[in-house]
């Protein structure tokens, strides 16, 4: 849902798309729909680690005879310091899965940004786009 709310804009008005040389070309909301498909599935990854492994730890510990009496407070508070670790380890693995500047073919583009880029250079087959977070 945050994705979704931040990138309104992107959706509405598209991401700026640039050639090799970083002259922006125009905006593209295929680019944008790309962008925020990326974003999403790799926040995902950030977030899966913890949120599956967690609850199959606390399963395995809690049998332990050391674990058993365990008050709520401590139990929750080694949940949170067991999410914590797997998003310190999840989270630079889930921002390298797609680097920061896309590419994207000129004929995946819009029909009118794809006549525009390609008026101005015919020979113009790959632009790029900033993913964002």
């Amino acid at each position: 849902a945050v994705v979704s709310t931040q990138s309104t804009g992107e959706l509405r008005e598209g991401v700026v798309i640039v050639d090799s040389d970083g002259n922006k070309l125009g905006q593209s909301i295929t680019a944008a729909k790309r962008s925020i498909i990326a974003t999403t599935f790799s926040r995902i990854c950030i977030a899966a680690p913890g949120m599956l492994m967690t609850p199959v730890i606390m399963e395995q510990l809690e049998k332990r005879p050391a674990f058993k009496n365990m008050s709520k407070l401590k139990s929750c508070l080694l949940q949170t310091a067991l999410v914590g670790s797997f998003l310190l380890a999840a989270v630079p693995f889930g921002c390298a899965l797609f680097a920061q500047t896309q590419s994207i073919a000129v004929d995946d583009l819009e029909d009118d940004l794809k006549r525009s880029i390609l008026e101005k250079d015919s020979s113009l087959k790959i632009v790029y786009y900033n993913k964002g977070l």
